[in-house]
């Protein structure tokens, strides 16, 4: 779910708002292990997002919006609690036994529980399952670039003969995460995703050291080709989870239906993934973003997140008749935002370009003005909450014209035929200094900070021309490198996180490195670090990585902000958390509503 393992998830850039509509007759069955109300399912509720999921496949995603869909219907062996953010077991009966070795190897040995089912068939889901996951996860072609490396240290799995619910994993090398990693490895149905059983043919191994070899078996490349076909990514969508796709209806909604029967009805004492209270989740597409407040403010809506900051802080907790149903909170998010730089253009392929453009940016006035100081200013990929990571001898850039435009005469550019706009020889060609910049139509607040950093730009003669996309077409663009800057946010889980698919030059093409980063001695350090068990050594490493970025330039680095959230008061029990949205909806006890 999170991709702790630093895929950090190409979150979602646009915000996005809940919507709960539900008519609640439920009863009290009893009490899970978190003590909160176990009830019958019932209920309807409605999911705003500005914009549809790109896809609900999770091998294959790497958008945010789809992963908050996604998780209620796939599951993972382990995953983290919203609220504690401790992994607990999911589809496993507890949390791996794992066994170091001297080399470096290791295994872990898990379980699965004995009411985990695969729904349609009835059948047990067992080691094989799992083993059949790898075996995906490990096939070639399969476009899955960001998450596969992530699993790259599992060379092997044994399934107990005499009890396939037991297996083991074998772990070639160590991993600093190996752990937590599994919390984004959602297991799959073999008999829906490889109903010709091309995969029987191979092993994990065999797939795990032949990845060169076998990179054009015809039949590997038959299997991932129906894999990563539109049938897998939008029509069938089939885990283990308790819900189910129903409907999907591009640029209306998305409807999961929960599932009738399903296996975690059965597990006593359940934790918080093996709740589903709701009858449908309904996420419903609406790109204006004002009607979603008019539609809070009519109490049509009884959940939405990330509101934007004036409306928030000015409007809505100012408004008594709003607080007298409404709760609402701002905690932390495990997100930061920043503007992205194309190393491989032209244009800021040298390192006093890119330098001189973070002077460029107001920092500290778009987290006053626009946010209402709910964020804090980060200048590195670690999250300011993961303190011992973070190199706190790093400067921030300060705010500074004149510093940057002596930057920019020193980098080559001035302003050749007073025009206004910098230009510099660029291969035999007098280019200007023009910038596309992208950012997704549906973010109000990320398209204001473009905007505070075209004035800026303007003044030194950079001209910054905003470019605001459909976030699936922006995604597109990033994937293919084809931009001069662009507006982003990363998310992260509260764990430690893999820097290789963020920073390692493997992810250049393929992976999260948009920004064409890195080098062999970065390649080198990213390696070390992965590799690395002691987590003391781990931070030394952490801060030689992020002076490399800060040296390169390659993000103006702006901030962490925390979430802006209303919750209707008849959900009762209602917490907030700094993971996903900000809450688990599928385990809200919504009170009898008059009228609803």
């Amino acid at each position: 779910m999170f991709r702790n393992c630093y895929s950090l998830l190409v979150v979602a850039f646009f915000a996005a708002f809940f919507l709960v509509s539900c008519t609640d007759n439920s009863s009290t069955e009893g009490s899970g292990s978190d003590g909160l109300e176990v009830l019958k399912p019932t209920g309807e509720v409605v999911i705003w997002q500005s914009t549809d999921p790109v896809m609900l496949n999770p091998m294959n995603t790497t958008d945010a919006n789809a992963r908050r869909m996604s998780e209620r219907i796939f599951q993972p062996l382990i995953q983290l609690d919203y609220f504690t953010y401790e992994i607990i077991p999911v589809l496993a009966k507890s949390r791996p036994v794992i066994k170091e070795s001297p080399d470096g190897s290791s295994t872990m040995d898990f379980e699965i529980r004995a009411e985990a089912i695969w729904d349609d068939t009835g059948e047990p889901i067992t080691g094989k399952d799992v083993a059949f996951t790898l075996k995906v996860m490990k096939t070639p072609k399969v476009q899955n670039g960001p998450l596969r490396p992530y699993f790259a240290y599992i060379q092997d799995i044994i399934v107990d003969e005499d009890n396939p619910k037991l297996f083991t994993l074998i772990c070639k090398e160590p991993y600093m995460i190996q752990e937590s990693a599994l919390t984004d490895f959602h297991i799959y149905p073999a008999h829906i995703y490889d109903a010709e059983n091309v995969l029987a043919n191979f092993t994990v191994k065999q797939l795990s050291e032949g990845q060169e070899s076998l990179k054009d078996n015809l039949e590997l490349t038959k299997f991932a080709e129906a894999f990563n076909a539109p049938s897998f990514q939008n029509e069938i969508i089939v885990g283990s989870g308790p819900y189910e796709l129903e409907s999907w209806k591009p640029n209306q909604s998305v409807t999961l239906k929960r599932k009738s029967s399903w296996w975690g009805d059965d597990v006593e004492d359940a934790n918080i993934w093996l709740r589903a209270h709701p009858e449908r989740i309904t996420f419903k597409t609406i790109r204006d973003q004002n009607t979603a407040v008019a539609a809070l403010r009519n109490r049509d809506l009884d959940i939405m997140y990330r509101i934007d900051p004036r409306v928030f802080m000015e409007e809505l907790r100012e408004e008594e008749d709003f607080t007298a149903d409404y709760q609402t909170g701002t905690p932390t998010q495990f997100i930061y935002s920043y503007m992205g730089m194309n190393m491989a253009r032209n244009k800021f392929n040298d390192v006093k370009t890119r330098k001189a453009m973070r002077h460029l940016m107001d920092v500290e006035g778009y987290s006053e003005n626009i946010f209402y100081g709910l964020a804090e200013r980060v200048s590195t990929f670690i999250h300011p909450s993961k303190k011992k990571f973070v190199n706190d001898k790093l400067v921030l850039p300060d705010y500074n014209i004149e510093k940057a435009k002596a930057m920019l005469a020193e980098a080559g550019w001035g302003d050749s035929n007073q025009d206004g706009t910098l230009d510099r020889m660029i291969d035999g060609e007098r280019v200007d200094f023009k910038v596309e910049f992208l950012y997704p139509s549906v973010a109000k607040t990320s398209e204001k900070g473009v905007l505070i950093y075209q004035e800026a730009c303007k003044k030194v003669g950079v001209e910054i021309i905003p470019v605001g996309m459909d976030f699936k077409l922006m995604l597109e663009k990033l994937r293919k490198r084809e931009f001069d800057m662009y507006f982003g946010l990363w998310q992260a889980a509260p764990v430690e996180s893999d820097p290789t698919q963020l920073w390692h030059t493997n992810s250049i093409n393929g992976g999260n490195n948009y920004v064409s980063f890195g080098n062999a001695k970065s390649d080198a350090l990213i390696e070390k670090l992965t590799k690395e068990l002691d987590e003391d050594k781990r931070a030394v490493s952490y801060k030689e990585l992020e002076q490399m970025v800060d040296d390169e330039a390659p993000y103006i680095f702006l901030m962490a902000s925390k979430n802006r959230l209303a919750i209707h008061k008849k959900v009762k029990s209602a917490k907030f958390s700094g993971l996903g949205n900000g809450y688990w909806s599928p385990g809200f006890v919504i009170e009898n509503v008059v009228g609803q």
